[in-house]
C-alpha cells in the first residue's frame, strides 16, 4: 500500500513536470483567485441588479424585478449628466497629463547635473495620497487664498473681479477639479513617458543624424513612431483611473454647485449611500463597466497593434 502511494506521488511529480503543464499551474491560479475574489461579487451584484430592493427594507422582502432597474438607468437624465461630466473631466485631465508629462519627460531623459533630484521632485505628487491632496487644493483655492493672491496683478489688469470663486461658481469648480487632477497625476504619465524615451535605440538616433536630419526630424520620424506604446500604455491607464474620478468630487466640491461636479462614481455613491437605491446602482454598475471595458479593451487593442507595427519596422 505504502509502495502504491509512493508511485502515485512520483506519477503525479513527472505529470506536474511536464512544460505543457506546468505552464498551466499560474494560469489556474489566477482563474481561482479570479473566481474567489472577483466572479462571486460579480455574479451578486447582477443578481441585485433584477431586484426591486431599497436597503432601508429588509433583504427578504425584495422580488425579482427583471431588466427594470436597467431601464431606469438609461433612462434617467442625471446619470446620462453625471456620465457625460465624467468624460469631460476625464478627458481634459488626461490630455493635459500627457502633455505635461511628455514635455517633463523630453527635458529629463537625457544626463545633465542633478537630474535624479528633478526627477524626484517631478515624482513626489503621484505620491501624496489622494485625501491630503484634495485638503491642499482646498485651502489653495478658497476666495481668500493663494491662488487668487497671486492672480491678482493679472485678473485686476484684465478688470476681473480678482476673488475667483473657485469652489462655487460651475465652471470654476470643473477647472478646480482638473487641476488637482493634473497636478497628481502628471508624475505617473512622466516616469511613463521617461521610460520610453530611456528605452530609444540610441544606433537609430546616431544613424539619423550622419543622414543629415535635423532635431525635428529625428523626433518626428525617428523617436515619436516608437514612443506609440508607451503613449498608448499613458493613455490607457490614466483613463481607467480618471473615469472613476471620486475623490476630489468629495472633497472639493462635494458634487457642487448644484450637481455641475457631480461625477458617475459620485452620482453612484449617492444613489446607494444617500437614497438607499442598491438596485438601481448595482444596475449602472453593471451597464458602466460594460461601457468603460469595451473602451479599454479597445485602447489594448490599439496598443497590441501599435507595438506590432513598431515590432516590424524594426525587423525591417
Amino acid at each position: 500500500m505504502a509502495q502504491a502511494t509512493i508511485k502515485e506521488r512520483k506519477s503525479l511529480s513527472a505529470w506536474l513536470a511536464q512544460e505543457k503543464v506546468f505552464r498551466l499551474i499560474p494560469f489556474i491560479m489566477v482563474e481561482a483567485t479570479f473566481l474567489l475574489l472577483l466572479a462571486i461579487p460579480f455574479i451578486l451584484t447582477i443578481y441585485i441588479s433584477l431586484l426591486k430592493w431599497r436597503a432601508n427594507r429588509p433583504f427578504e422582502q425584495a422580488y425579482f424585478h427583471g431588466l427594470l432597474n436597467y431601464v431606469r438607468v438609461l433612462t434617467t437624465e442625471d446619470f446620462w449628466w453625471a456620465l457625460g461630466r465624467t468624460f469631460y473631466f476625464a478627458g481634459t485631465a488626461v490630455m493635459l497629463e500627457l502633455l505635461f508629462g511628455f514635455l517633463l519627460a523630453m527635458l529629463a531623459y537625457k544626463q545633465f547635473r542633478g537630474r535624479r533630484i528633478y526627477i524626484t521632485i517631478f515624482l513626489v505628487p503621484m505620491m501624496v495620497v489622494p485625501v491630503v491632496g484634495g485638503y491642499n487644493f482646498s485651502m489653495i483655492y478658497i476666495d481668500s487664498g493663494p491662488l487668487n493672491q497671486i492672480l491678482s496683478p493679472i485678473t485686476e489688469a484684465m478688470g476681473v473681479n480678482p476673488r475667483i470663486r473657485w469652489l462655487s461658481h460651475p465652471i470654476a469648480a470643473q477647472w478646480a477639479i482638473i487641476l488637482a487632477d493634473v497636478w497628481q497625476w502628471t508624475s505617473l504619465t512622466f516616469l511613463i513617458f521617461l521610460s520610453g524615451f530611456a528605452a530609444l535605440p540610441q544606433q537609430l538616433t546616431n544613424a539619423a543624424r550622419v543622414l543629415g536630419a535635423s532635431r525635428w526630424q529625428i523626433f518626428w520620424k525617428v523617436h515619436f513612431p516608437l514612443l506609440k506604446p508607451a503613449i498608448m500604455i499613458a493613455v490607457i491607464i490614466r483613463s481607467m483611473e480618471a473615469l472613476k474620478l471620486f475623490d476630489l468630487s468629495v472633497l472639493l466640491t462635494f458634487g457642487g454647485p448644484g450637481t455641475s461636479t457631480e461625477t458617475i462614481a459620485f452620482f453612484l455613491w449617492r444613489q446607494v449611500w444617500q437614497f438607499n437605491k442598491y438596485s438601481f446602482g448595482a444596475a449602472a454598475s453593471i451597464l458602466l463597466l460594460f461601457m468603460f471595458g469595451t473602451l479599454i479593451f479597445y485602447g489594448i487593442y490599439l496598443l497590441v497593434r501599435e507595438r506590432d507595427i513598431v515590432e516590424e519596422e524594426r525587423m525591417e
